[in-house]
């Protein structure tokens, strides 16, 4: 379920999970209506008047409290509505464990499951025999119907899913069993398409990476479960994980408590806190004077003072965090899952895109945003593989900074622009009777990405293309009137990912459930889905090297960076360790603990 997720500042259920570089829609489920969902979870005030304010009172108290960047939509980040980081972190992850996990190292090992395997034909797997469910107190054993539940509905058309890529080759109807505890499932080989192909997945691993409980769920509308908790039809938490979500509340935080029935090691924090800290600026200072134990915060210079903060650990890696702009070009509703074409028709045009991404200095933005913090950190010129993989190519390269090149391009297709480039310009161009301005949106309160706006702002300004701003909350830029609808012009955000180049399929293929763009190329669908069918690892990465060069020629997105994954955390809190995946920090949750 932890493949790609949306850092609305910056782990899901289809081939991706993605965050704030790399994290909207809330309906509220009342325990009346059990057919549009379940019912909320405890208040969190209720937890959090409990939790002692000091790091001592909590080392104590066996309680850690972890600072939330954003506010959440719901737990259910399978759909459109919450593919969003924090949900997972703040109980998704916790609570909804699968047949593979990823480790620190961003590879899939077993976590419910003894024993797995994939061949052309099949897909199978053998449940341990003490996976169970915590439900509301009950506790059922994790069954093969768990695993049938959870392919059918995100196969489901009438699912909102933001992707189903891998689990629309399984044969839904088409399983055996062997008792309770295995199944096999079967590769479609009939009613193929470019979109729902047929044959075996590559990254089959990353399947049923999150399970949900058909007993729990049963009778429930899928679109609407989880608003606000992660709770069977009776509204009593569930979980088959480390943690099961025992209180949330919207703009306030959520309360994990160790569930007694989990398969693994034995959780060594009693109870988890996540106290939401929507400003970035409020979250370092929260940090630093001791309100919180931890922070997992977007990646910027203001976190600098950590560092040589008395009792604290700063940890860094290179994130599987794409860092990057996405350009609205749709224009037609064919061209994406999304209806309608672009707000703005000069987005697509292929030159104005280019004239764009010529126009941003990415090596200014990381180093003014970053400064010493991410030395050595370059702009990012994939947008299937990241820096630190080694089928990376640089294909984006073409348009690095060249604001010259990008103002004759302008010239060559509009009128009454500066004959120069000049920071104090003041002239707008006019393409085809359409000016050059563009709005561009991020997420408020993210002090990273208002400073890369402002940037490419004065750049584009210098070219004659004028940016206005549009900073938005993370639940509405994430929302149903947001990114999702289409109606944008050029947005920041990162996507994160397993590390798996399969993860973008739901992206960027045409009418993709997370194809925002509409961006639409039958040649790089077919690379993409031979990719996704590829068993042989040197074939399968030479068909995504060909789609990504194939996508850098129009730049239907532009990426910025590989953006660092910051894990920062008392030094006295023990077992934290990073990871570059959806999964962050949260993988070995179990594993953490005060020291003694």
């Amino acid at each position: 379920m932890h493949k790609r997720l949306w850092l609305l500042a910056g782990a899901a259920a289809v081939v991706l999970l993605l965050a704030a570089s790399a994290t909207a829609k809330t309906k509220v489920a009342g325990s009346a209506a059990m057919t549009e969902g379940t019912p909320a979870a405890a208040p969190f005030a209720q937890a959090w008047a409990q939790v002692p304010r000091t790091t001592a009172g909590r080392k104590a108290a066996n309680v850690v409290v972890f600072g939330a960047e954003q506010d959440i939509d719901g737990f259910n980040t399978v759909l459109s509505c919450c593919n969003e980081l924090w949900a997972g972190n703040m109980g998704n992850i916790e609570a909804l464990h699968g047949a593979f996990l990823q480790n620190q190292k961003g590879i899939w090992v077993k976590d419910l499951v003894s024993s797995a395997s994939a061949t052309t034909k099949t897909l199978s797997f053998t449940i341990k025999p003490n996976a169970y469910w915590y439900w509301g107190g009950k506790k059922l054993p994790v069954t093969y119907q768990d695993f049938v539940y959870t392919v059918q509905k995100i196969d489901d058309p009438n699912s909102n899913v933001v992707g189903n890529t891998g689990y629309n080759q399984i044969n839904t109807t088409h399983f055996t069993h062997k008792g309770q505890k295995q199944v096999t499932f079967y590769w479609k080989t009939t009613a193929c398409s470019a979109t729902a192909p047929c044959g075996p997945y590559a990254n089959w691993q990353s399947l049923f990476s999150g399970l949900y409980p058909a007993a729990a769920l049963k009778g429930l509308d899928f679109n609407k479960i989880w608003t606000n908790c992660i709770c069977g039809s009776d509204g009593k938490p569930v979980s088959n994980g480390p943690y099961y979500l025992s209180n949330y509340t919207k703009g306030q935080g959520s309360t994990l408590i160790a569930n007694p029935y989990w398969s693994g090691s034995k959780a060594k924090i009693h109870e988890i806190d996540f106290k939401i800290i929507s400003d970035t600026n409020s979250e370092e200072e929260a940090m630093r004077g001791g309100e919180v134990d931890a922070i997992q915060p977007t990646f910027g210079l203001y976190l600098a003072p950590l560092k040589s903060t008395p009792g604290i650990t700063f940890n860094q890696i290179p994130g599987y965090y794409f860092e990057h702009i996405e350009m609205r070009e749709g224009n037609a509703p064919a061209a994406s899952s999304v209806t309608g074409g672009s707000t703005n028709k000069l987005l697509r045009a292929p030159w104005f895109r280019e004239a764009i991404a010529m126009s941003i200095d990415r090596q200014s933005i990381i180093n003014t945003i970053y400064g010493s913090l991410a030395a050595g950190l370059k702009p990012m010129d994939n947008a299937v593989y990241y820096q630190t993989e080694g089928a990376y190519k640089p294909d984006f390269a073409k348009w690095n900074f060249n604001p010259q090149k990008a103002l004759a391009l302008m010239a060559k297709h509009c009128t009454g622009g500066p004959s120069s480039v000049d920071p104090s310009n003041s002239k707008i161009w006019t393409c085809a009777g359409l000016p050059a301005v563009i709005n561009w949106s991020w997420t408020s309160g993210n002090s990273v990405r208002a400073t890369s706006e402002a940037i490419g702002k004065a750049e584009m300004k210098s070219i004659g293309i004028q940016v206005n701003d549009k900073p938005l909350p993370p639940n509405v830029i994430f929302g149903s009137s947001g990114l999702p609808s289409g109606q944008f012009d050029i947005a920041e955000f990162a996507e994160i990912t397993s590390g798996d180049p399969g993860d973008w399929t739901s992206l960027y293929g045409c009418k993709a459930d997370g194809n925002w763009t509409g961006y639409c190329s039958s040649k790089v669908d077919k690379l993409f889905t031979a990719g996704d069918g590829e068993l042989d690892p040197t074939k399968r990465a030479a068909d995504f090297q060909a789609a990504d060069a194939l996508m850098s020629n129009t730049v239907p997105v532009f990426p910025l960076y590989q953006r660092p994954a910051p894990l920062i955390y008392k030094s006295s809190l023990l077992g934290m360790v990073n990871n570059p995946t959806t999964y962050g920090p949260f993988w070995n949750i179990e594993d953490w603990h005060w020291s003694s």
